[in-house]
């Protein structure tokens, strides 16, 4: 298997751009790892899926990154596997992000490319944890994180914060999201989400039980939207039909707010 490991200790910036190459019979791995106070960022192009990913903590920031281009070509269509993860504890200020984007398609067979899977935190002050794995194949895209951690995606203990989850079938195509915003402390877990061209699933899906759950003390505001070409639906609203769009707001002061289940297709 041929392995590249870059470990990177900042003390203020690094940043990184690999495009794995497209000749590699055996899977490509990249792991980079990090532990200092600063910024660490980077790009990886494995020719079928773009992984881009930054973490930036003020006082401290811990993680690793991720990406795998397994090679596989399955079924001779074109479009290898491949794999990104981001595991990442910040503190001060700061912000942490994994971007993924889905380039390439068995389109004759699944439909166009374009898919796209963001994880997304940012603190005033406090700390924060974001933790996210997402795959794609010729098929999907499918952020399946049971057996590598099915808990607690994203956190904040912060004065200031914002969190978000977003998955999309393309531009102008399905899409949902979640994200929060406030003081005090969250937590928003999403063990589970796909896209493909025509549906998207926000905490759910993989085969797997749903963990689609958010927590949160002292103040904010959280937001659950989703757009679908024929129909959205949501755990938060059951029995709701017809709809193809959908925005619920909720707001709390001084107190606890939880959702049990989230979850949400839009197709």
């Amino acid at each position: 298997m041929k392995k590249l490991l870059i470990s990177l200790a900042i003390a203020v910036i690094a940043l990184l751009s690999l495009a794995v190459p497209a000749f590699a019979a055996d899977p490509t791995d990249i792991e980079i790892n990090w532990d200092g106070a600063g910024l660490v960022g980077g790009e990886v192009d494995t020719g079928d899926a773009v992984g881009s990913f930054q973490s930036v903590g003020a006082i401290s920031n811990v993680g690793q990154f991720k990406a795998t281009d397994s090679n596989d070509n399955p079924y001779n269509y074109g479009v290898d596997s491949g794999v990104f993860s981001l595991d990442t504890s910040i503190s001060g200020s700061g912000w942490a992000g994994l971007l993924v984007n889905r380039t390439a398609s068995k389109e004759s067979m699944y439909g166009p490319a374009g898919q796209v899977s963001s994880t997304y935190v940012a603190i005033g002050d406090g700390s924060a944890t974001l933790q996210n794995r997402s795959g794609t194949n010729y098929a999907e895209m499918r952020d399946c994180n049971y057996g590598w951690n099915a808990n607690d995606h994203i956190t904040a203990i912060s004065s200031s914060y914002i969190m978000e989850r977003f998955v999309s079938s393309g531009p102008g195509s399905n899409q949902a999201v979640l994200s929060a915003a406030g003081s005090g402390s969250a937590d928003l877990d999403c063990m589970n989400a796909e896209a493909s061209a025509g549906q998207v699933r926000l905490g759910a899906g993989c085969g797997c039980y749903t963990n689609a759950d958010f927590t949160a003390t002292g103040s904010g505001q959280m937001l659950l939207s989703a757009h679908g070409n024929n129909s959205a639906v949501t755990a938060m609203a059951p029995g709701m039909t017809g709809a193809r769009s959908f925005d619920f707001i909720a707001s709390w002061v001084g107190g606890d707010f939880s959702v049990s289940d989230y979850s949400t297709t839009a197709n």
